[in-house]
């Protein structure tokens, strides 16, 4: 089994504790949806997109099976957790993973670049799902500069 099923497994079996299907549904698109939006941009701006894929699948994966309160950093534990039980993973790739998850509700501040995928590909989940909603205050820049990233001509 690749890492990407195996921590995919994890976080699926931990979302199994939702007890609303229609909720348990929301959280498994939504985090397979930033997953492969992180995979993605990663795989554009020259980045581990399997460490974007994983960190995807992860970021949010307390705000549903918890509470949304300080989720990024309370997230960022428990991601720490499945990753370490995992073994399958190298110290800085755990931390690369962990630190991503920690930043990603923190949309105005510059982070590392794996956070930034994963920053932006929140972002354009949110966009995406929502298209008829005018994007937060700090989602409406990098909105912006995602569009001319992907969609302007190079």
């Amino acid at each position: 089994m690749d890492r990407i099923h195996a921590v995919e497994n994890m976080a699926f079996t931990i979302l199994d504790e939702i007890g609303d299907d229609v909720e348990k549904m929301e959280a498994v698109a939504h985090l397979t949806a930033v997953a492969k939006f992180s995979y993605l941009l990663a795989s554009r701006r020259n980045l581990n997109p399997e460490l974007a894929y994983i960190a995807g699948i992860l970021h949010d994966l307390y705000a549903f099976t918890h509470e949304r309160k300080d989720h990024a950093l309370h997230g960022s534990v428990l991601a720490s957790g499945i990753l370490r039980s995992l073994n399958i993973f190298k110290e800085d790739e755990m931390d690369a993973v962990i630190s991503s998850v920690r930043h990603h509700s923190d949309k105005k501040r510059i982070h590392d670049p794996l956070a930034e995928v994963l920053k932006d590909a929140d972002v354009l989940d949110h966009y995406l799902s929502e298209p008829l909603l005018q994007p937060s205050v700090k989602e409406h820049v990098r909105l912006r500069k995602l569009q001319k990233e992907l969609f302007s001509p190079d």
